[in-house]
């Protein structure tokens, strides 16, 4: 419940942020708007099931945590490892073909808003949502961990998710140049889209840009690429029931 209020919230920011400053002129509630919010819905059985077996079922890490034991230190363990691999998982996404047939369902919208990072395939979905679980229930043992560390360790990824994705404009201030040092935000995110992927890909990370800086794949410019989404024969269907299926624009399959 906490994780799904967290989430509304940033939705709702990012949402009025892109409308009281945004990077290009667009309604409010567009049919990609709709499409990915129901693509949530449809999607929220699969988030509880993956939630639960976390919580509650899968608890055999095999590396011990216990010598850390301030909950600060645990939380900062946490976070980074899990942006981490959040980076790599994103980059199998884009390298490799067959996860790469499922993920540019996130990328087939050309024009972005908060809710943009809604819309994903349920295998994408499920992959993002076994993750934690792989690295703090099979890996790593967790359970001297106190109880709020791992939930807290999710939620920049769930505020960051909005703000990256938002229409909001982000020009080159002092304070944004600061932020840009170290954190995601619209303007690197936007270069994630370029619908010139094929040329341009990279700015895998989730939260921190570290990554992207570390592993040679920082393709940020100075400004928004003008074109987004995807080109030729990747298009799909723009329609909730289209994307899940992956369904070629034009009917085709």
């Amino acid at each position: 419940m906490v994780g799904l209020l967290t989430q509304a919230l940033a939705l709702v920011g990012g949402t009025a942020a892109g409308q009281l400053w945004p990077r290009v002129q667009q309604p409010l509630l567009r049919r990609d708007t709709w499409i990915n919010l129901g693509n949530a819905l449809l999607l929220y059985p699969v988030r509880l099931g993956l939630g639960w077996l976390g919580l509650f079922e899968v608890k055999w890490g095999v590396v011990p945590m216990g010598w850390l034991g301030h909950p600060v230190a645990q939380l900062l363990f946490s976070f980074v490892v899990l942006d981490f691999c959040r980076y790599w998982l994103h980059y199998a996404h884009h390298r490799i073909p067959f996860l790469w047939s499922f993920h540019r369902v996130h990328h087939s919208s050309e024009t972005m808003d908060a809710t943009s990072g809604l819309r994903m395939h349920l295998v994408d979905f499920v992959q993002l949502g076994l993750l934690p679980v792989l690295l703090f229930g099979l890996i790593f043992d967790t359970s001297s961990f106190a109880a709020w560390v791992l939930p807290a360790a999710m939620v920049p990824g769930v505020l960051f998710d909005a703000l990256e994705h938002a229409n909001l404009r982000w020009e080159p201030t002092r304070w944004r140049r600061i932020w840009h040092l170290a954190l995601n935000n619209p303007l690197f995110h936007s270069w994630h889209h370029t619908r010139d992927g094929i040329l341009c890909d990279g700015n895998y990370g989730n939260v921190l840009l570290f990554w992207d800086r570390l592993f040679g794949t920082d393709v940020t410019g100075d400004r928004p690429p003008e074109l987004m989404g995807i080109d030729g024969d990747q298009r799909l269907e723009n329609s909730l029931l289209g994307l899940q299926l992956l369904r070629r624009e034009g009917g085709r399959s």
